[in-house]
C-alpha cells in the first residue's frame, strides 16, 4: 500500500483542533480546475532552477506549507520531534513535464515517512516515499486526478542505505513517460496508456513538495499505521530527513499555464509567453560572500582600501597616542600640584611646630 504524503496548512489546523482524522485531507488542494472556472493560472517556472538548501529558503519560491526547515551545514533539515510536526515545504513555481533531481538521505524511525511530490491542483501526483523503518527500499507511486480508489500503482525498491547515504532520487517525466532514476539507474517507467489508457497518466502543471510526516501517528487510520511500519514512538526522535540539494527543469517556456478546458488532459492546457516573478525570483544569482566580493576587486581597488585601512588605523594610534600624552600630562601637573600643597602643609606644620616649641621652652624656663 501507498498514500500521498502533502501536508497543509488546512490539515495541521484540523489535527490541532481534534476536528478531523490526519488522512483526510492529505491529497489538497486550493483551487480544483477540473470542478471550477475561476481557479487563478499557474505561475510557470519555464527554465531549469537548482537550490543549495545550505542557503536560507526564497519565501518567494517557496512556501513552508507546515512546520520549519532548518538550513545548516548537511542542508536543509526536515525534522519531527513532537506530534502534530511534519515541516513541509511547497514550490511557488509549476512545471508543465519535466525533471526533478533530489540530492538527500531520508528520515529513520517506525511510522516516520520521508517525501518528495510533484502534485497538480487537479490532483496528479507522482510521489517518492521512505518509510523510515524499511531501511533498504523507496517507494515509487503515482495518480491521476486524485484517483485513489485502488493502492496497486505503488511498488517498492532496493536502495543501499537511503537513511544514512545521500542518493540522487530523479523523475523525468513527459508526455509520454514517467521515469524513475536513483543514482544513474533507472528502477522503473510508466507510460502514458498503461495509466488506464492515460485517464490516469499525471500530465498537468504542478509543483514540488518535500516533507516528512508521522504516518504512523495513533491518530491515523490502521492501514495508514500498518503502512507506515507501526506506530511513531515520539520518544526516540528526533527523526530528521536531510536534503542537500535539487535540481527542476521545466520542459515548457512561458509566464503561467492556464487550463483551456475540464478536461485535465494535457493538450488543453495553455501556455502563456513570459517570464513569472517566480521565475524571476528562482534563476536570481544567490548573495555572494565577502571571499567572492574581494576575489573580483581589482588590483587598484584592493590597493586603495589596503591604503584607506592604513590611514584609518594610523589615525587611531594617533588619536590613541595624543589622549594618552594629554592624560599624562594632566595627571603630571595633577601630581605637581597635590606634590606642592604637600610641601606647604609641611612647612607650615613645621612653623607651628617651631613656635610650640619657642613657647613651651619660655614657660618651662
Amino acid at each position: 500500500m501507498a498514500t500521498s504524503t502533502r501536508v497543509s496548512v488546512v490539515w495541521l489546523l484540523a489535527l490541532i483542533a481534534g476536528l478531523i482524522s490526519p488522512t483526510i485531507a492529505q491529497t489538497w488542494t486550493e483551487c480544483n480546475p477540473l470542478e471550477r472556472d475561476d481557479c487563478r493560472p499557474n505561475p510557470a517556472l519555464g527554465t531549469n532552477y537548482t537550490y543549495d538548501f545550505t542557503g536560507l529558503l526564497n519565501p518567494a519560491v517557496w512556501n513552508t506549507t507546515a512546520g520549519e526547515v532548518i538550513n545548516g551545514k548537511k542542508g536543509g533539515e526536515f525534522t519531527i520531534r513532537e506530534r502534530l510536526q511534519s515541516p513541509t515545504i511547497q514550490s511557488h513555481f509549476y512545471i508543465f513535464f519535466g525533471r526533478l533531481e533530489v540530492h538527500m538521505k531520508a528520515a529513520t524511525g517506525q511510522g516516520i515517512v520521508s517525501s518528495v511530490v510533484i502534485q497538480s491542483e487537479d490532483l496528479d501526483e507522482i510521489d517518492w516515499e521512505w518509510v523510515g523503518s524499511e531501511q533498504g527500499s523507496v517507494q515509487t507511486n503515482y495518480f491521476g486526478k486524485g484517483n485513489d480508489t485502488t493502492f496497486d500503482r505503488g511498488k517498492k525498491h532496493d536502495v543501499n542505505d537511503p537513511m544514512h547515504s545521500i542518493h540522487n532520487y530523479t523523475i523525468l517525466w513527459t508526455a509520454e513517460k514517467l521515469e524513475w532514476w536513483v543514482d544513474e539507474n533507472l528502477i522503473r517507467t510508466l507510460k502514458y496508456e498503461e495509466a488506464e489508457g492515460g485517464k490516469f497518466y499525471p500530465q498537468t502543471p504542478s509543483t514540488v513538495r518535500l516533507g516528512i510526516w508521522p504516518a504512523g501517528d495513533e491518530g491515523n487510520r490502521a492501514g495508514t499505521i500498518e503502512w507506515a511500519g507501526g506506530k511513531v514512538d515520539y520518544s526516540n526522535g528526533p527523526y530528521t530527513m536531510i536534503v542537500e540539494r535539487l535540481m527542476v527543469e521545466d520542459f515548457h517556456k512561458g509566464k503561467e499555464y492556464v487550463y483551456g478546458d475540464n478536461s485535465g488532459d494535457w493538450q488543453s492546457i495553455k501556455v502563456i509567453d513570459g517570464v513569472s516573478d517566480v521565475s524571476k525570483e528562482a534563476t536570481k544569482p544567490p548573495p555572494k560572500s565577502l571571499s567572492q566580493k574581494w576575489a573580483e576587486l581589482s588590483a587598484g581597488t584592493k590597493g586603495g582600501i589596503f591604503i584607506g585601512i592604513a590611514a584609518f588605523v594610523g589615525l587611531i594610534l594617533a588619536i590613541i597616542a595624543f589622549c594618552c600624552i594629554k592624560q599624562r600630562r594632566a595627571g603630571r601637573k595633577e601630581f605637581n600640584n597635590e606634590n606642592s600643597k604637600f610641601v606647604t602643609e609641611q612647612t607650615s606644620n613645621m612653623a607651628l611646630r617651631t613656635q610650640w616649641n619657642h613657647k613651651y621652652r619660655q614657660v618651662g624656663g
